[in-house]
């Protein structure tokens, strides 16, 4: 979804939209495939997940909410609740207590802030606005933070911007900003992180660093159209994945294609498309190096594939319906989250207990 489209959305929604967000479904009927709603959220746009535990978690919405459940997705509430010009698109739950939001302040003057706003009660009460950027950068919309006091954002703007901090990213002082790619316009919102500071995340290029965020090396993305989404689940194994609508003239009906590229070498060569399908490709989660889920898709279209081969081959495992866009993990529960073209979010969820019980790696 645009900017422009969203920012008219938001405006369009009733004064009583930011209470719908407490409204959810029963969890559904067991099935073939495992996965069942677990909440429908009318007005929301949730663009990013965090699980603190297995029953709280956190998901930052599109109009200007940060939402919580405390009972393992089936409710969610708003913990921080603002209107226009505000907008969230990533959340990171460092614990139950240290939550930070990432996001933007943009008005219809086209004036745009990058911000982050911390909450160290769970939610309860937020720090003010931490205005990392009003340069033109459209929006915040990644953030990852390894303790308590390393940390980095990614900025979407060209040239793109990374902001980092290496002293807790409490207040104005403790970040700084600089180019992250100089060559690149744009990253996606899935960037892989992984617990020993090595970062990859792809767009119009793709680009790792192995020193925590501190510097970065850049190349041509993987995929020769475009990439966006990435996950590594150690050094070696990895994925990268993209797709929109692609090659379609001015005036025509748009095409979709979603595509998938899979590396075991840390990424030094990468494979072909190993999927390459009707959905864009939004969030990859993987459990191991054998088990996965790639999902995507937009509006009234789209759901999860899966792998058991470490991505060699995939299948749909269920068809949503609808377009996830991100997906987190929690105490053997995989959550996948995306909206429709009524601007209601839909979080779905399946067990993977029996999977890695069978196949642990």
């Amino acid at each position: 979804m645009s900017m422009s489209l969203l920012r008219a959305l938001v405006l369009l929604a009733p004064a009583s939209a930011t209470l719908a967000a407490t409204a959810a479904t029963p969890q559904g009927d067991d099935n073939d495939h495992g996965w069942h709603e677990v909440a429908t959220l009318p007005m929301t746009w949730v663009s990013s997940m965090s699980f603190a535990s297995g029953k709280i978690g956190f998901a930052a919405s599109g109009a200007g909410q940060v939402l919580k459940t405390t009972d393992r997705g089936r409710t969610w509430t708003p913990a921080l609740d603002l209107t226009y010009p505000y907008y969230w698109f990533a959340v990171q739950a460092l614990n139950e207590n240290d939550i930070v939001a990432a996001g933007s302040i943009d008005d219809t003057s086209g004036h745009v802030e990058g911000i982050v706003r911390w909450s160290h009660d769970g939610g309860t009460t937020w720090s003010d606005d931490l205005v990392l950027s009003n340069q033109g950068y459209p929006f915040l919309q990644s953030i990852h933070f390894w303790d308590a006091s390393v940390g980095f954002g990614v900025g979407l703007g060209s040239p793109n911007v990374e902001f980092r901090t290496t002293t807790g990213g409490l207040t104005l002082t403790d970040w700084t900003v600089g180019a992250l790619d100089p060559n690149g316009s744009w990253f996606g919102a899935q960037v892989s992180a992984l617990p020993n500071g090595h970062v990859r995340l792809s767009g119009i290029t793709y680009c790792t660093s192995l020193d925590f965020a501190a510097t970065f090396d850049c190349r041509p993305s993987i995929d020769a159209v475009f990439d966006g989404v990435t996950f590594f689940i150690d050094d070696d194994n990895g994925w990268v994945a993209g797709g929109g609508g692609i090659g379609v003239p001015v005036g025509s009906p748009p095409q979709f294609e979603g595509w998938l590229h899979r590396t075991t070498d840390g990424g030094t060569t990468w494979s072909d498309r190993v999927l390459d399908g009707p959905w864009p490709i939004r969030s990859i989660v993987f459990i191991n190096r054998h088990d996965g889920w790639a999902v995507g898709g937009g509006g009234s279209f789209g759901g999860m594939y899966v792998t058991h081969d470490g991505g060699k081959h995939w299948n749909v495992e269920f068809d949503a319906g609808f377009g996830p866009q991100t997906c987190a993990t929690s105490e053997y529960q995989i959550y996948c989250a995306g909206y429709d073209d009524n601007a209601t979010t839909h979080i779905y969820a399946r067990d993977y207990d029996d999977i890695m019980a069978g196949k642990f790696d």
